[in-house]
């Protein structure tokens, strides 16, 4: 990868959590907020999980490794992709 880049990253989240509300933290965590280019939410079909597919402009692979691992550590978050 040649950095600056954009990056998709998909994250299953538990409906009804306030796992969507997490997972936009701790992209602001490591992230500059331009960096994060978008964020959209799609339900599934009985509504028991929410899958988060967010853009970001990543700037090196040491900051992209960060979101990575801080999202895949949160126990409020199901899968990384």
């Amino acid at each position: 990868m040649a950095f600056p880049c954009h990056v998709d990253i998909k994250v299953f989240v538990r409906a009804g959590d306030r796992s969507e509300t997490r997972v936009r933290e701790i992209l602001e965590e490591h992230l500059q907020p331009a960096q994060v280019v978008s964020i959209r939410i799609k339900h599934s079909r009985h509504g028991n999980y929410h899958s988060m597919s967010c853009r970001v402009n990543a700037l090196s692979r040491s900051e992209l490794d960060s979101v990575f691992t801080a999202l895949s550590n949160d126990s409020e978050i199901l899968m990384v992709i």
